[in-house]
């Protein structure tokens, strides 16, 4: 009869039997009866007996006595070797390994939770390591590159990353060469070069096709710039690129564009393409740019003269040259390089910056490519660590519940002469070899996830890398130690005594209390993730719907670059589609800040360098729908003067203010646009203009930027227009695209036709922010399901061992929704001690954030309460099913054990 059936009198009788085996030794009987332990709890949830749930786990250890006695024969009769002290660790890790295969399969279930938890864990701390190992190693592949630099400018109050030339735009070759040969002669500069990239696309005809090319690079210093950078040819070579004018190297990917998949076989060297009506020889093929470079190019010109008002100019300095010291020899000397500038009371100084800080660390204007940011690296990387610790605490937690029924394993190895770091071996053993089992369905992670990855935040991470296998071997050893650390000395260090008194979860003390720690930590980092999250797509909400003075909507740009006469017929052509509400041109919106402008009010003597110019025809301040004081004359440009300028109301309120002035008393007022600035000719300082009007601010950049002081000149007859700005009214926009480049085609320009609409040019602006809110809802799924996942498994677990508890309460009359109310009512008290830990350290977090922001969201701290509210409702959820399911499997049978 059952009622009779005592489990450990049964276990004695079949001690008994595997003793009398002659090969038997007790240590060896006392780790199968552990055994037998784990799988008779098991059998026991899933509703059998207690005889039955024994008889089946019995078999399940060791399905035929004899066999098992073989098989243990075979071992033991092998040869005793004594062990040096340095060969006993490789002697002892088979069995180490042997070991931890036996316990890993005992509880699949459980451990396939931590080895799903490991898996994402490690797959998501290798991805933000490759990640911020790729933001970080931004020109490192350059030869020598701790000598090398980048120079730039301090002109007014803004540092410019271009240096100009003397003439500007019209400075001849001479000029140009002898500016950069000049800081060549700067004692300690070593080598020295110039160009200047073109980004937006340019027709290139060769081998009979016309395409569109992008980053066009012009330099004057071929043999330097190719010294300087070591890119590295496939075919050709930099001498002959030198040797003469109008020559032109290829990268990989535009020599297949123009020639084919097959044109390494062809001979291309001497081919001629032809650009801007000039012809250049291809001397050469490059390997394409790598990624992490701070600029790319597809085509490299020698030219005669770089087509500009400055260059990108880079010099090598010696070793151990102080490069602070370059640059001021360079200030010393730059009446020989640039006399005008030298003697502009607006140029502040050289800027000297080694290549290796341009990506992270520059806040020049006209950067070649949008530089990275250290604290999205931050954020990525406290995410993923999140992510990892999450997975740690996982294990850590899961491992103490199941291991702690291993008291009776541990407390005979102990009596039989183990130690305590044996013990502790063993269960490293057991996490780490669970953490090296992951690698092969990381990788192949890894393999999906990285294209996607490198689209949505354009990159270039390759698993072809080498590093990646470093990485990977090592975070899983590292994951392992941290993740089995605690677990084994918990356990290792529990004295015989103690271990033999029972399971020591059941048995509460500091198990429990460790449990509870941990799922605290959990819930700390949940609320904390969850509430980062929360606040950035808050943040992206503002942004996306702020009103910024002007309509984003319904407007594109299309670059046209030339004369009054081409813009009037392309104009017209233009208004005549369906759709169109109007054509005008001007200075671009929704873009990256630009050079400001000095200015003074009148006869006065303080001169302010905080204002932009903005030039706009009164048909594109109609179609933005800037508020103005004018609406008459921006209604009926017709009738308006030829132009007129208005000031912003930031300005307006600095003037009335700095002046005690009214806004009438402003109108009419003359201001002098660069009073540094005398006419030779006729005297005549500055710009002046009078004010015409008012304008409601507007932010023409990114809400990071603060409203500064702007001027809108607003004009009838533009002389060159570069871009022309189309207003559309019409559900069609592909077709009304199709109709715009056909009239652009009717104007035979020898010219790529490219468009950029202004919603675009604005939502380009927080790029990195719309990442970092995607990757942020990403990360916050993925560390729930961690979490989840591993509370859904200690669930399961805690109640398998209160089966006797639950039983007893469904007896005297607890429903189901009592015994779950009492399983989850721990976790609000825990709940509770995690938003006092989270909340301060996120608050804190997202402040810093917020504060990169001009204008930005009020902190509120009920995301913090929604935040908990979430992560307590999946928790809740989860534990209350996993524990329904439990309590309905437990049998009134459990009780019926003898005491």
């Amino acid at each position: 009869m059952n009622m009779s059936f005592n489990i450990d009198n049964a276990v004695e009788e079949w001690r008994k039997e595997l003793l009398a085996q002659e090969v038997m030794e007790p240590g060896y009987a006392d780790e199968i009866i552990a055994s037998l332990y784990d799988r008779y709890d098991d059998y026991l949830l899933q509703g059998l007996d207690q005889k039955a749930a024994f008889e089946k786990a019995k078999k399940a250890v060791s399905p035929c006595l004899k066999s098992t006695c073989q098989e243990y024969q075979k071992v033991t009769s092998q040869k005793t070797i004594i062990p040096s002290q340095k060969s006993k660790l490789f002697i002892l890790l088979p069995n180490y390994l042997k070991t931890s295969l036996r316990h890993l399969s005992r509880k699949k279930f459980y451990n396939a939770i931590n080895y799903l938890s490991l898996v994402i864990g490690l797959l998501f701390t290798l991805l933000a390591i490759l990640y911020i190992d790729y933001e970080t190693s931004f020109d490192a592949f350059h030869q020598d590159n701790d000598q090398k630099y980048r120079l730039g400018r301090e002109f007014r109050s803004q540092k410019y990353s271009v240096y100009s030339f003397d003439g500007y735009y019209s400075a001849p070759r001479e000029t140009q060469l002898k500016q950069i040969n000049g800081l060549q002669n700067i004692q300690g500069v070593e080598l020295a070069c110039h160009f200047y990239t073109f980004g937006l696309p340019e027709l290139v005809t060769a081998n009979a096709k016309e395409l569109a090319v992008e980053n066009l690079l012009e330099t004057n210093t071929p043999t330097r710039f190719f010294e300087f950078f070591n890119w590295k040819f496939i075919q050709g070579n930099a001498n002959e690129f030198s040797r003469q004018l109008n020559t032109v190297v290829l990268t990989e990917s535009e020599a297949k564009r123009f020639f084919g998949d097959n044109w390494a076989q062809d001979d291309i060297i001497g081919e001629t393409l032809r650009y801007n009506d000039n012809d250049f020889v291809i001397t050469g093929v490059i390997e394409n740019i790598p990624g992490t470079s701070h600029y790319d190019f597809n085509m490299a010109m020698n030219v005669k003269k770089i087509n500009y008002w400055g260059s990108r100019s880079y010099i090598k300095i010696a070793e151990n040259e102080n490069p602070q010291d370059i640059a001021q020899q360079i200030d010393d000397n730059m009446d020989k390089i640039n006399t005008p500038l030298s003697q502009s009371e607006l140029f502040k100084g050289s800027i000297i910056q080694n290549i290796r800080d341009i990506h992270l660390n520059s806040n020049m204007l006209y950067e070649l490519k949008p530089p990275g940011d250290k604290t999205y690296l931050y954020i990525f990387g406290v995410i993923s660590g999140i992510i990892l610790l999450l997975t740690i605490s996982n294990y850590t937690n899961l491992s103490i519940a199941m291991n702690a029924s291993r008291t009776r394993e541990i407390g005979m190895r102990k009596l039989f002469g183990a130690k305590k770091p044996q013990i502790v071996k063993q269960f490293l053993a057991e996490s780490l070899l669970l953490s090296l089992l992951s690698i092969p369905l990381v990788y192949l992670g890894l393999r999906l996830l990285i294209p996607e990855f490198n689209t949505f935040m354009n990159v270039d991470l390759q698993t072809s890398d080498g590093k990646i296998w470093l990485y990977m071997f090592g975070i899983a050893l590292i994951i392992g130690l941290l993740s089995g650390l605690y677990p084994a000395l918990y356990l290792g260090k529990k004295k015989i005594i103690r271990l033999f008194q029972g399971n020591l979860v059941k048995s509460g003390g500091s198990g429990v209390t460790t449990r509870k720690a941990i799922i605290t930590f959990q819930f700390a980092l949940l609320i904390g993730l969850c509430s980062l999250t929360l606040y950035v797509n808050q943040q992206l909400d503002y942004i996306q719907t702020a009103d910024i003075g002007f309509d984003r909507d319904a407007l594109v740009y299309v670059n046209l670059g030339e004369d009054a006469d081409v813009y009037n017929t392309f104009k017209n052509e233009v208004l005549k589609i369906p759709g169109v509400t109007g054509v005008g041109t001007g200075s671009p919106l929704g873009r990256s800040p630009f050079n400001q402008t000095t200015y003074k009010l009148g006869q006065t003597d303080e001169v302010f360098d905080d204002a932009y110019d903005v030039y706009l025809t009164y048909e594109s301040v109609k179609m933005l729908g800037i508020e103005t004081s004018i609406p008459d004359i921006i209604e009926n440009p017709d009738n308006a003067p030829k132009s007129i300028v208005i000031i912003n109301e930031t300005l307006k309120q600095k003037l009335m203010k700095q002046f005690n002035l009214t806004a009438n008393e402003l109108l009419g007022r003359r201001i002098i646009e660069e009073p540094e600035y005398t006419d030779e000719e006729t005297g005549e300082v500055g710009f002046p203009f009078e004010i015409g009007g008012f304008f409601r601010d507007i932010n023409m950049f990114s809400l990071r930027e603060r409203i500064t002081p702007m001027f809108i000149t607003a004009y009838k007859e533009p002389e060159n227009v570069r871009w022309a700005a189309i207003g559309f009214d019409t559900d069609n926009t592909e077709q009304l695209m199709t109709q715009i480049k056909a009239a652009y085609k009717k104007l035979n320009l020898d010219k790529a036709f490219y468009t950029s609409y202004l919603s675009q040019n604005i939502e380009e602006l927080y790029k990195k922010e719309r990442r970092l809110g995607s990757i942020c809802i990403l990360f916050s799924v993925v560390a729930f399901f961690v979490a989840v996942i591993g509370l859904i498994a200690l669930t399961t677990y805690l109640t398998t061992l209160k089966q006797k508890e639950i039983g007893i309460r469904k007896i005297l009359g607890a429903n189901y929704l009592q015994l779950i109310k009492r399983f989850n009512k721990e976790y609000v008290w825990l709940l509770i001690i995690a938003i006092i830990i989270a909340a301060p350290l996120t608050y804190y977090g997202v402040s810093q954030w917020l504060n990169s922001f001009a204008y930005r969201i009020d902190l509120n701290l009920l995301i913090f309460l929604w935040a908990a509210l979430i992560t307590i409702f999946i928790s809740a959820t989860a534990v209350s099913l996993i524990t329904l399911k439990v309590v309905r499997a437990v049998p009134v049978k459990t009780l019926q054990e003898q005491q």
